[in-house]
């Protein structure tokens, strides 16, 4: 979980273009909604020996992306929404059948509903760049705290 949050945050901060001598940011457009995926797979013996004897989990999910907000001086400022959704946990070996200890449970169960819930809550991303200078957790913002501190 924590793992795809990283993964995440490392993606949006390394996207960035050198253009005429400075860095820009994300290209977002106002009033679209951005669907990306995500997927990683961790294997716990190391990925030592042939795939189909690892032993391991793979994690997957939809990420949403807006842009909530632009400065108006310049497109390297700007305030974004991100929202996962739709999280899989899943043994990375599917021949184990009988044997996976994921068989019959579903993310909440595996993950535990209280880290899934957090998980899948709205941050916001205040990029500067491309590079994030400063995550909002769902539960310290509000629309006026965000706006506020950014004119």
């Amino acid at each position: 979980m924590i793992l795809l949050a990283v993964l995440f945050l490392c993606f949006i901060s390394s996207y960035s273009a050198s253009v005429k001598g400075h860095t820009t940011g994300l290209s977002l457009n106002n009033d679209r909604l951005y669907k990306l995926t995500y997927s990683t797979e961790v294997f716990l013996d190391g990925g030592k020996g042939k795939l189909q004897d690892s032993v391991g989990y793979r994690v997957s999910s939809s990420v949403d992306v807006v842009l909530l907000w632009r400065n108006p001086d310049g497109d390297d400022d700007q305030l974004i929404q991100i929202t996962v959704t739709d999280v899989k946990v899943e043994n990375v070996n599917q021949q184990r059948g009988e044997k996976s200890i994921f068989k019959g449970k579903n993310p909440p169960k595996i993950i535990g509903k209280a880290n899934l819930e957090a998980l899948q809550r709205p941050v916001l991303l205040h990029l500067i760049r491309g590079k994030v200078k400063a995550f909002l957790g769902s539960t310290s913002f509000s629309p006026t705290c965000c706006f506020s501190s950014l004119h």
